[in-house]
């Protein structure tokens, strides 16, 4: 199979299984490809180049991993990401015109920052640039922000532990986000699973302005007392890894539809 940087991990997993404990022995974050829930909902959202960067890798390591099961890469050259020059809106930008903001403080403190960055953004004028200081790429942010707010984003590498990440906002009156057909499908999908349950067996919660870890905490509460013929509707404002992680193996289906930047919908139900 002819494989490039913007082939879709689930894709690789579909053409043969092994690609989850290749991928795991490449970086220590694709050991979450072992979760089939979280397996489930990642793999189609990410490209080969985007796991690179949430795995600390290049796409090189990735394909050279790969090529024993038979994928053939093609694309990028040796180098891979790193060899990506900066785009020119950003090499002709002015320094001081990038607005930056380090958010590891707030991270490590235990926060969500995605509404002080959703702030910080909202400040960026109209064809400026926002710079996100972080110790790992965000890549759910930058699927996020490139869906209606930004124009483009570019990614790059400090050190292991420092990414900046940088956002061109997008002119006034500059066309909205399209949803592709994947995004589409995957709507579909989302509103026929909950067309087959009668609204007195849906159970129904919002918890986007919960501090976190009551996210998480509620959610559980109410799947212990979810009777196995309901599902249970969750407003969230980002898709919760740590609880997906935790429901691993304990015999639910879940499935996600992202609405907006805080506002993502989630169904849980027993499987079978």
């Amino acid at each position: 199979m002819k494989i490039n940087a913007n082939t879709r991990i689930s894709e690789l997993i579909e053409a043969d299984t092994a690609v989850i404990e290749v991928l795991a022995s490449v970086s220590k974050p694709f050991k979450r490809l072992r979760n089939p829930i979280l397996r489930k909902i990642m793999a189609p959202r990410a490209t080969i180049a985007e796991a690179a960067k949430m795995g600390g890798c290049t796409v090189d390591a990735i394909a050279a991993a790969l090529r024993p099961l038979g994928f053939e890469y093609e694309g990028i050259a040796a180098g891979g990401e790193d060899a990506v020059a900066a785009p020119g809106w950003l090499s002709a930008a002015p320094a001081e015109s990038v607005i930056k903001f380090d958010v590891r403080e707030i991270i490590e403190s235990g926060t969500d920052p995605l509404r002080e960055i959703l702030g910080a953004f909202k400040q960026v004028k109209p064809g400026g640039i926002l710079c996100i200081i972080n110790n790992f790429v965000p890549t759910p942010l930058i699927h996020l922000l490139k869906q209606d707010k930004a124009e483009d984003s570019y990614v790059e590498k400090i050190s292991d532990k420092e990414f900046h990440t940088y956002f061109l906002k997008k002119q006034a009156g500059a066309v909205s986000h399209e949803a592709t057909p994947g995004e589409r499908k995957e709507t579909d999908a989302f509103n026929e699973i909950i067309g087959r349950f009668p609204p007195e067996k849906i159970r129904e919660i919002d918890v986007r302005e919960l501090e976190m870890p009551l996210p998480m905490q509620t959610i559980l509460k109410e799947l212990e007392s979810l009777p196995s013929d309901s599902i249970l509707f969750v407003h969230h404002k980002r898709i919760p890894v740590y609880l997906l992680e935790e429901l691993s193996g304990k015999g639910y289906e879940v499935h996600v539809q992202t609405i907006d930047e805080l506002n993502v919908k989630m169904i849980l139900f027993r499987e079978g």
